[in-house]
């Protein structure tokens, strides 16, 4: 019976002094984490993330998708460029728009366009389901 009370004894000093060293770390993870801000991706990362977007929503066939991902990694590039020089220039916006269409044009096939004219005029809304905006 006194090996039982010396242990009891040894416990309850021990279990308090163990309890205090932990609290500290269990409050410094209920701290809010520091947010870190990803890098930029480049041209070519946002062309890449799109084209396979449209590759899977309109069914391209391997040459397609080269062909896209080609003309998204030049407008995006372009886009870019033009950000850095005429950020309100949206004459030049239209232009770099207009010229990624005419190339889609003679790359997609008519029901593909038809697809891809349908998920623009839906506003290219970022939701589950839906086209996310294009990455220029």
């Amino acid at each position: 019976m006194k090996n039982f009370l010396l242990a009891f004894v040894l416990a309850a000093a021990v279990l308090p002094a163990t309890a205090q060293t932990a609290a500290p770390l269990a409050t410094s993870k209920q701290q809010p984490a520091k947010k870190m801000q990803a890098a930029p991706q480049s041209a070519e990362q946002r062309a890449v993330a799109y084209s396979k977007e449209l590759k899977q929503k309109l069914n391209l066939d391997d040459n397609q998708y080269a062909k896209v991902l080609a003309v998204n990694t030049e407008c995006i590039r372009r886009k870019d460029a033009l950000k850095l020089t005429k950020p309100q220039d949206p004459k030049a916006s239209k232009a770099i728009a207009d010229y990624r269409m005419q190339e889609y044009q003679s790359i997609l096939k008519p029901d593909q366009l038809t697809k891809l004219k349908a998920m623009n005029a839906q506003g290219g809304k970022n939701v589950k389901g839906k086209m996310a905006p294009v990455a220029y």
